[in-house]
């Protein structure tokens, strides 16, 4: 990834994670709240790799964002009446599934006639997968 790139994930990430916490008493608003952010992302990487908005692999990567999104609420319901754990496995989640989402984004944009979606399964393996990770390098437990 670019620096441009890196810092426009890193910076939405952030602002997801924010969302996710916020809107964490209210279960899967914060995945509609988050899905034309992950578009306003594409669109961005999209021009860091000068493609006009109709070359964009919207298809690819609107599928990929809605794919994340439903495995971020299967992972996310089970702690989504727990105040405070709630705020904190959204926030988590959010930032997690943003940064991967990012990583695809940059790919796809790179190489748009090749794009292909991830499946939800692989979503959930991967948010899963990068939230044991997050957890192992001393970040606070949530249950």
């Amino acid at each position: 990834m670019t620096p441009e790139v890196t810092r426009s994930v890193h910076r939405t990430a952030i602002g997801s994670a924010v969302i996710g916490a916020i809107l964490s008493p209210i279960p899967l608003l914060d995945e509609l709240v988050l899905f034309p952010v992950y578009g306003g992302l594409a669109l961005r990487i999209g021009r860091a790799h000068g493609l006009a908005f109709g070359a964009v692999p919207w298809r690819p990567l609107m599928r990929t964002a809605v794919n994340g999104l439903f495995a971020r609420a299967g992972l996310n319901l089970a702690v989504s009446y727990i105040p405070g754990v709630a705020a904190v496995a959204n926030a988590a989640s959010a930032a997690v599934l943003t940064e991967a989402f990012g990583r695809f984004a940059d790919t796809a944009c790179e190489n748009p006639a090749e794009a292909k979606p991830v499946r939800v399964r692989e979503m959930a393996e991967l948010l899963r997968a990068r939230i044991a990770n997050w957890r192992s390098s001393g970040a606070p437990r949530t249950a």
